[in-house]
C-alpha cells in the first residue's frame, strides 16, 4: 500500500508542477534580434558586392516576424490493482504486477515555428527617397554623431565645382575611376578630388542650422481673408561654415607637411575664412522666409571664389563603395582617358582617411578569409568577408543602415531583408 500512495503523490506533484511551466521570452527575443541584425548586415554587404560587379541593387523587406512555441504535457495515473482478486476470476492486469505504466501515463510534445513575410521594395516611393540627394540637415545628423568629417565628405560628395574670379569656365572635380580621378586640366594648381576632401577636413568645414519663426498671415489679401493672422511658423535653414576648432583637431591628426601642402592648395587662406561671415556661429542671412526647399547643390561663397558641392544620393553611396571594392580587387590603374598631374600620382590610389588612425581604409573586403568575419556573403566569384578588425567598414555599415532609414519612409523600406531563424 505504501508504494501505491507514493506513486499517487508523485503523480499529483508532477501534474501541479507542469501547470506552472511558462515559456521564457528572453532567449527567443535574443535569437530573433540577433538574426535580424545579422540579416541586415548581410543584405547591405550583398548590395555592395553587387555594386562592385555592376549588378543592379536589390532591396526587400520583412513586414513582421512572429515566433511561436507550443508545448503540450499530459500526465495520468498508471493502472494498478485495488483490493484482492476474487477466486476464479482472471487478473485485470498482467500477472505478478500491481502497477502497469502505458503510453498514456505521461507524454510531452513541443512545436516551434517562426513565421515572417518578405516583400520586394521595387516601389516608386522607395526609389524617390533612395535616389534623392543628401541634404545639409542629413549631413549634419551624421557629423553630430561623431562620424569622421573626412569619411562623410568621401561618402556623400559626388563632385566639387569651383568658379575662379574673372574666369567664366567652372572647374569640375569628379571621382569616377578608372577614367576620371577628379583632376582638372584647367585648374592652374592641378588639384584633384582627394585634395578637395582634405581641404574640407583640414579647414574645419561643417554644417550649422538655424531655426527662425515668421509671422504667418492667414490670407494673402484674398476677398474672404478678413485680414487675420495665424500662429507663427518655424523654418529651419542649414548652411556650410568653417569651424576653427574642428580645423585644429583635424590638423593635429596629420603630419605638418600634409597640412602645409593642403594649405598651399587653398585659394583663400584659413585665417581669412575664420574672419569672414562663413565662420560658424556668426550672423548669417537665412533664405527667403517661406517654405521653399533648399537646393540640393550646396554652395559656398568665399570672397570672389564660388564653390559648389554636389551631393550623392543613398544609391550613389552604394555605387561609390562598390567602386572602391572594384579598385581593391582588380588593382585598377588609370585608363588612357584619365588625367593625372605629374605631382599628384596619389590621386589614383584607393582613398584612405588621413584623420582616422585605428583603421584608415574606407572599406576593407577580402575573399577566402579563414578567420572570423564581421559579416559574410557570397557571389558568383566566391565568398566575401569583412574582417572583425575593419572598424571603419563596420562604422560604414551602421551609417548605411541609418542613411537608408532617413532617406526612405518606414513603410517603404525595412533594412532587414533576409531572415535566418536559429532554433
Amino acid at each position: 500500500m505504501w508504494l501505491r500512495r507514493l506513486l499517487i503523490g508523485a503523480g499529483l506533484a508532477v501534474t501541479l508542477a507542469a501547470c506552472a511551466v511558462v515559456d521564457p521570452v528572453d532567449n527567443r527575443y535574443d535569437t530573433v534580434s540577433r538574426s535580424l541584425a545579422k540579416s541586415r548586415n548581410e543584405s547591405i554587404f550583398l548590395n555592395l558586392v553587387r555594386a562592385s560587379h555592376d549588378y543592379p541593387l536589390s532591396f526587400v523587406t520583412i513586414a513582421n516576424v512572429t515566433p511561436g512555441m507550443t508545448n503540450t504535457t499530459s500526465l495520468a495515473l498508471p493502472n494498478f490493482l485495488v483490493g484482492p482478486t476474487f477466486h476464479g476470476t482472471s487478473l485485470p492486469t498482467s500477472q505478478y504486477r500491481d502497477v502497469v505504466f502505458s503510453n498514456s501515463t505521461a507524454g510531452n510534445t513541443t512545436a516551434v515555428s517562426t513565421n515572417f513575410n518578405v516583400s520586394t521594395q521595387e516601389t516608386s516611393a522607395f526609389y524617390q527617397g533612395f535616389l534623392k540627394p543628401i541634404d545639409l540637415q542629413t549631413l549634419n545628423y551624421f557629423i553630430r554623431q561623431g562620424y569622421s568629417r573626412e569619411l562623410l565628405f568621401w561618402l556623400f560628395t559626388d563632385s566639387f565645382e569651383l568658379t575662379l574670379p574673372g574666369v567664366k569656365q567652372t572647374l569640375g572635380y569628379h571621382f569616377n575611376p578608372p577614367d576620371d580621378y577628379g583632376c582638372s586640366r584647367a585648374d592652374p594648381k592641378h588639384r584633384c578630388f582627394v585634395d578637395w576632401v582634405h581641404n574640407a577636413a583640414f579647414t574645419g568645414l561643417t554644417v550649422e542650422e538655424k531655426t527662425v519663426q515668421v509671422a504667418s498671415s492667414s490670407s494673402k489679401g484674398g476677398a474672404n481673408s478678413g485680414g487675420g493672422s495665424s500662429a507663427p511658423k518655424s523654418y529651419s535653414y542649414a548652411r556650410f561654415c568653417f569651424n576653427p576648432v574642428l580645423a585644429q583637431q583635424a590638423g593635429a591628426d596629420v603630419l605638418p607637411e600634409q597640412l602645409q601642402a593642403a594649405t598651399r592648395d587653398l585659394d583663400v587662406q584659413p585665417t581669412a575664412l575664420y574672419d569672414s561671415p562663413l565662420t560658424c556661429g556668426g550672423d548669417w542671412t537665412t533664405a527667403a522666409e517661406d517654405d521653399t526647399p533648399q537646393p540640393d547643390i550646396l554652395p559656398i561663397q568665399a570672397g570672389p571664389f564660388k564653390i559648389r558641392i554636389i551631393p550623392r544620393s543613398a544609391y550613389g553611396v552604394f555605387e561609390f563603395l562598390g567602386t572602391l571594392m572594384k579598385m581593391q580587387k582588380r588593382h585598377m590603374t588609370p585608363s588612357r582617358f584619365a588625367y593625372i598631374p605629374p605631382t599628384r600620382e596619389y590621386a589614383t590610389e584607393v582613398p584612405v582617411l588621413e584623420t582616422v588612425h585605428d583603421d584608415p581604409n574606407l572599406i576593407t573586403v577580402v575573399q577566402a578569409l579563414g578567420g572570423e568575419c564581421f559579416v559574410h556573403t557570397w557571389f558568383e566569384d566566391g565568398d566575401y568577408c569583412v574582417p572583425e578588425q575593419a572598424t571603419t567598414t563596420k562604422r560604414i555599415f551602421g551609417l548605411l543602415a541609418q542613411l537608408i532609414a532617413i532617406q526612405t519612409s518606414a513603410n517603404d523600406l525595412s533594412i532587414t531583408p533576409i531572415v535566418r531563424i536559429t532554433q
